[in-house]
């Protein structure tokens, strides 16, 4: 089998005669990371083998099995190291580094339907890159290849379920605490007192991460939040930090950091690592690690630790997406809806689109119809947008090489989280009360005035969403600025002006300045700037 894999920044590969490892894992509470996981997976012997280690592994990682007639790749439920594929002469090529394959192949047809779906939701879906013939692999799943055939392909977990648990509220809540406590112990002891350094919003889900850290008395972090010298998110941040007694770090994004970023070498390699012909390179954070790097404020060995996803745990997408009355046969138009929105679709675009979402359903489950729909939802959302567009942000912790924890993504929670009622998911009910009463006011960090929506502003929002596209560009512009936080903005306005120089026009609806980045990253990937 033919395989190249060349990323070795802040995760390195390792690997002996059967096995490629890239990542960490825990087996049984046990946390395995580089030579010591290698020598774990020792142990597996055949494919059998192989499918039972993916009932059991919990953690972020790649790995490919070979016993010469046969490979085996799976990569875990954040899709962090893709691996890609393609098929030359009957061959099959696998790299973790697509701009090799396409250089190597001079694979130069890309795929449109992948292109309106990267404009549209900042990714590609299911299996498909940009490029014709190439493909990925996906979160949470697996390939077992013989003859340089794929002779199976499934995934080893999902979110959709059946039943939700039946217990009462009180019970649920200890449930949730109890796995709390056990995912962040095990992320703590990974830490191995190596820096943890905190991309600390004004919100919930980063606040818990430094929570917890001073609960189990960890000293060696830092807290850092970037943007705008006016954003929302540094008064509690700042407070958060100051509180727990940890350092924190304000990165405003002004002109001297941000501006003449695009010609530079750095940049372009970036957005060639982060992209993947897969996925929008996420900006957010770049510029605020490059500048921690720069000013030497944290450790070479660091550790990143974000708050992805602990929101989409607690149910936010059932403010935000999920409607009343879900029915199986309304998925495909409310993923177009609702996940793809920062395109305008044609009548015929729309059919294939919807096609294309039905049958990436039922390659996700080919028992979906049997399962709750909301859950069934939440399932795409968990292996499309939050594995290929959030989870893959973590690029930019890569780039700079250092590495990362995800501690909500621990699939003790993942399988908790995904049996709690939908009743007490809405509005977060259930993951608010426990962050609010059982961590964030015994340390003294619930603030008075909290970012969190209420049930009035949510409906607010919901009515301000169906008003917006009605409204005319002029004012769509000035709402989109006023609440560019992050400052955005002057970013992408650099973006605009390298197209114009080459006589390409940005199509801009004015949702969100990631449908510029979406638009740049395809032309850059075609070269045509």
């Amino acid at each position: 089998m033919n395989i190249t894999l060349k990323h070795n920044k802040g995760f390195k590969w390792y690997k002996n005669d059967s096995f490629y490892l890239k990542g960490y894992f825990y087996i049984d509470a046990v946390f395995y990371e580089k030579e010591n996981a290698l020598n774990f997976l020792l142990t597996i012997k055949d494919t059998s083998d192989f499918k039972e280690l993916l009932k059991n592994i919990n953690g972020v990682f790649t790995i490919l099995f070979s016993d010469k007639k046969t490979v085996c790749i799976a990569s875990d439920i954040t899709r962090s190291f893709p691996i890609f594929y393609t098929f030359q002469n009957e061959k099959l090529f696998l790299s973790d580094d697509i701009i090799y394959l396409k250089n190597t192949f001079n694979i130069v047809d890309f795929n449109t339907l992948s292109e309106i779906e990267l404009k549209a939701s900042c990714h590609t879906h299911g299996n498909k890159t940009l490029l014709q013939n190439v493909n990925q692999i996906q979160a949470s799943e697996y390939l077992i290849i013989q003859n340089h055939k794929i002779i199976e392909s499934n995934f080893f977990f999902s979110y959709a379920i059946e039943k939700a648990y039946l217990d009462s509220y009180s019970i649920l809540k200890n449930k949730v605490v109890i796995a709390f406590e056990n995912c962040f112990k095990r992320f703590i002891d990974s830490l191995n007192n190596r820096m943890a350094v905190i991309p600390l919003s004004g919100g919930f889900d980063s606040r818990l991460i430094a929570v917890m850290l001073k609960k189990h008395n960890y000293k060696n972090v830092v807290c850092y939040t970037y943007g705008r010298k006016d954003s929302f998110e540094i008064e509690n941040s700042k407070k958060t930090a100051e509180t727990l007694n940890f350092d924190w770090y304000f990165i405003e994004y002004k002109n001297e950091l941000i501006s003449n970023y695009l010609p530079t070498e750095e940049f372009k390699d970036y957005a060639h690592f982060a992209g993947k012909l897969s996925s929008m390179p996420y900006l957010q954070e770049y510029f605020a690690i490059k500048f921690l790097k720069d000013k030497k404020i944290i450790t070479q060995d660091a550790i990143f630790v974000p708050g992805f996803a602990g929101d989409i745990l607690g149910g936010s997408e059932y403010s935000k997406t999920i409607s009343k009355n879900l029915k199986h046969s309304n998925l495909p138009e409310v993923i177009l809806e609702k996940k793809m929105i920062n395109y305008c679709f044609s009548n015929d675009e729309k059919k294939q689109i919807k096609a294309e979402i039905k049958k990436n359903l039922f390659l996700f489950d080919k028992n979906y119809t049997k399962k709750i729909p909301e859950t069934v939802l939440e399932d795409y959302n968990l292996k499309e947008r939050i594995a290929k567009y959030i989870f893959n942000s973590a690029s930019y912790y890569t780039f700079f090489d250092h590495q990362f924890r995800f501690p909500f993504w621990d699939t003790e929670l993942l399988s908790l989280f995904k049996k709690i009622p939908i009743k007490h998911k809405k509005g977060k009910l259930l993951f608010d009360d426990i962050l609010i009463n059982d961590y964030f006011k015994p340390f003294d960090v619930y603030f008075e005035k909290e970012i969190q929506p209420t049930k009035k502003q949510i409906k607010l929002q919901k009515l301000k969403d169906k008003i917006k596209p009605h409204l005319p560009n002029h004012l769509k512009k000035r709402i989109l600025k006023k609440h560019d936080w992050n400052n955005y903005k002057p970013i992408t306005d650099q973006m605009i002006n390298e197209l114009n120089k080459k006589d390409i026009k940005a199509k801009k609806m004015y949702k969100d300045y990631n449908e510029i980045i979406s638009q740049w990253y395809i032309h850059f990937s075609k070269k045509d700037i």
